[in-house]
């Protein structure tokens, strides 16, 4: 009986815990793209917000850091509204062993109980300027796509949203 080399063994038991691991959260876009882009995803994505979690009543606590332009202007966009929004704080745990003091690990914290688990995702491009914008708000989720082109970004569908 022929058994399979380590190798590839390793190999697919690596690839697999690559798909069971938590994807990254954030602005995730490779590639240049137009200043403008970032601010109109985010008008677009408070808009959409806006017809389905009332703003006067709906608190948000963001559960990764929003250090990104689309992040920036989402929070921006969503406190005009009238959302309360938490941001996540970075903790970071010094080592004690090293002078310099760098830190060790970063983990976000925020208190659920402060509002609706709240995450984005902002990647592409799919296929040529393809993109997508995808947020999670508690258990439901909304996503669209957009195309790019000559520099200027347009809807390519509806909002989806996953109950």
């Amino acid at each position: 009986m022929m058994r399979p080399p380590l190798a590839l063994v390793l190999g697919i038991g690596l690839l697999l815990a690559g798909c069971v691991s938590p994807s990254p959260y954030g602005y995730l876009v490779s590639g240049p793209v137009p200043p403008q882009m970032p601010e109109r995803l985010a008008q677009e994505t408070v808009a959409r917000m806006e017809a389905l979690y009332p703003p006067a009543h709906t608190r948000l606590a963001l559960t990764h850091p929003a250090t990104d332009a689309y992040g920036l202007a989402l929070i921006e966009a969503l406190r005009r509204k009238g959302y309360g929004v938490m941001e996540s704080r970075v903790n970071t745990r010094m080592n004690p062993s090293t002078r310099d003091d760098m830190p060790v690990a970063m983990q976000p914290s925020v208190s659920h109980d402060a509002g609706l688990p709240f995450g984005y995702v902002v990647d592409g491009p799919f296929e040529p300027r393809l993109y997508r914008v995808t947020v999670f708000i508690g258990s439901q989720s909304l996503s669209r796509a957009y195309r790019m082109d000559e520099q200027a970004i347009a809807q390519a569908g509806a909002w989806v949203r996953k109950e």
